[in-house]
């Protein structure tokens, strides 16, 4: 294998490694804001459906851009987060609450 090549193949492995890095986070910080905004909602479960439905995960969109999520899966969860003066929001915390936590952990993955 000649030089050129050798350089090649070590930067594919380290992209890949990066990117498992990656994911490995986002799978563990999805999980963790599912657990919080399960656990702190504001509401009052009345059937658990709202609760339970709360999901968090993420995907790539393109090979360059991950995307992070926490959403309703219940059709109200829109008047949960808007509706009030927005009293019952669990989403936008839940965000708020882990995404610098988040980009740490993505900067100490790509300095290492």
């Amino acid at each position: 294998m000649s030089g050129s090549n050798i350089v090649i193949a070590n930067l594919y492995k380290w992209a890949t490694m990066k990117r498992a890095g990656i994911e490995g986070l986002s799978l563990t910080t999805a999980g963790n804001m599912q657990n919080y905004a399960r656990q702190n909602r504001p509401w009052k479960d009345q059937t658990g459906n709202a609760r339970a439905g709360l999901n968090g995960g993420y995907f790539w969109e393109n090979p360059e851009i991950l995307k992070m999520y926490i959403a309703h899966s219940m059709s109200y969860g829109p008047f949960l987060e808007l509706a009030h003066d927005r009293k019952y929001q669990i989403l936008e915390p839940t965000v708020n609450k882990f995404k610098d936590s988040w980009y740490g952990g993505v900067k100490r993955i790509m300095e290492r």
